[in-house]
Formats: structure tokens, sequence, C-alpha cells
């Protein structure tokens, strides 16, 4: 016996609307990582280079391997990009634990050539080497303190004696 199940249009319109949603979410960040990618002259072999390096620290984050390039490139692809500014946010953090110098921040402001990218691959190796960022990557991330919301039934202030006499004399 075959079991039925009706769906409620409200509920597909719904979904539907979500999913559009999540769409729009998506391509918007491409094309915030697209605005992130430097232009230039790459070499294939120095974005190779690079991607080898990346690599060696994208398996300390679980993450799968970057391709190699076939061509020169003008421009990052976008998933690259997104992948290195993972990188360089894990960085950041770390260098502000105080796990890793702030020497070995990673950014793409100003890349735009073979050079460029040559500095990029020595920090990003130095990185997958660096014993103080793998510990850092392992630890647990440190939850931010959250204040406690008061409500205004909980805060009781008691007015002062002077208080007390101007709201008399108030009424008199």
């Amino acid at each position: 016996m075959a079991m039925e199940i009706e769906l409620d249009p409200a509920m597909l319109g719904m979904q539907a609307e979500a999913e559009g949603v999540v769409a729009e979410l998506a391509d918007a960040e491409d094309m915030e990582y697209e605005a992130m990618s430097p232009t230039g002259r790459f070499s294939r072999a120095a974005l190779n280079s690079l991607v080898k390096a990346h690599n060696k620290v994208s398996k300390m984050f679980g993450a799968e391997t970057y391709p190699d390039f076939d061509d020169d490139q003008t421009t990052f692809p976008t998933r690259f990009v997104r992948e290195i500014m993972m990188i360089a946010q894990a960085v950041d953090d770390a260098i502000a634990a105080g796990e890793v110098d702030a020497e070995m921040s990673i950014s793409l402001d100003g890349v735009s050539g073979d050079r460029d990218l040559a500095i990029l691959t020595g920090k990003m190796d130095q990185l997958s080497k660096s014993k103080d960022f793998a510990r850092f990557l392992k630890s647990p991330p440190e939850m931010p303190e959250m204040e406690e919301e008061v409500t205004e039934e909980e805060v009781e202030v008691e007015p002062t004696e002077e208080e007390m006499d101007q709201l008399f004399m108030g009424r008199m």
C-alpha cells in the first residue's frame, strides 16, 4: 500500500523563496571574492608553486586540494580566492591569539605578479610547517563571553532619601 503525502502549496512556495535567497547570497559572496581577486600577470609555474604550498596548508584544515593551473592567468578563480581568504582569516586569528608572528599575515592586496606570488608562497609554506599554527588550528575555538541580559524586573533601584522627599513634595 503506497502512502501519499500531500504537500502544502504555501510550504512549497516558502521553500522556493528560501532557496532563491540562498542563491542570491551565494552570488553576492562570489562577487565579493571576485572583487578581492588580484589582477596582473601570473605565470603558470608561479601559480602552481602557490597551489602546492596552499594545498599543504589546506590539509591542516581537512580541505580538498586545489588543482594545478594549466595556463598563465590574469586573475585568480573565485574558489582559489575563497580558500586563500579562509587561510588568511585563520592566520589573523592565530596572530590575535599570539600563536603566530604578525609577519605571517596573508593579504591579496597589491598582488600583481610572480614576485608577489613568491612571497605568498613562502608564507604559506612556512605556515604548513609551523607547529604553533597547527596547534592553534587543532585547539577548540574560543567562545566570546556572553553578557547576561538583564530585564527591568531584575533591576531594582532604591530611590535615595532626597529623591523620596522630592516625590512626596511633588504630590502635595
